[in-house]
Formats: C-alpha cells, structure tokens, sequence
C-alpha cells in the first residue's frame, strides 16, 4: 500500500488533519451537553453524541441541535419570568 492510497480524496488543508488530527474549534453553545465545532484547518462541522464524542455534524443533526438549543432558550426564558423566586 503506497501514500497515495490512503491520502485518495484528500485535498492538501487536509493533509495536516489527516496526520495530526482535527484542530477543533466550539462554533455553538447547543445547551450545557451539547456544542456544536468546526475545525480550523479543513471546516469541517462536528457536534458531540450522547457519549460526549465528536462526530461528524450532519443535516439530521443540525436539525436536532437547532430544536434543543430552542427548547433550552425557551426553558430558560420561562424559568427568567414566570417561575423566579420571590424574595
């Protein structure tokens, strides 16, 4: 097996993230589990799992990341002005 079998599709950004790893950047706050990345050298767009591993972000996770970041803006809304502590 010659380099140029594995580097196959690679363009040369890539190279860096394909020797060394991903050089990860938090793009998005998705709530206190979740954030969404891209990296620096290739912007490719990750999100972490349930295990809080990084994987690679697709369409269906995007939809999914947008509806929990929603869900926590309005959970900490109501908590803001309907249900605070009165002293």
């Amino acid at each position: 097996m010659n380099i140029n079998d594995l580097t196959e599709g690679l363009s040369k950004k890539n190279y860096c993230c394909f020797l060394f790893g991903h050089n990860y950047m938090e793009t998005k706050k998705v709530n206190t589990h979740f954030s969404e990345y891209e990296c620096k050298t290739c912007k490719i767009q990750a999100t972490n799992d349930n295990n809080g591993e990084i994987i690679t972000l697709t369409a269906k996770l995007k939809e999914i990341n947008e509806t929990l970041f929603y869900l926590d803006l309005k959970r900490k809304f109501l908590a803001k002005f309907y249900f605070h502590n009165k002293v």
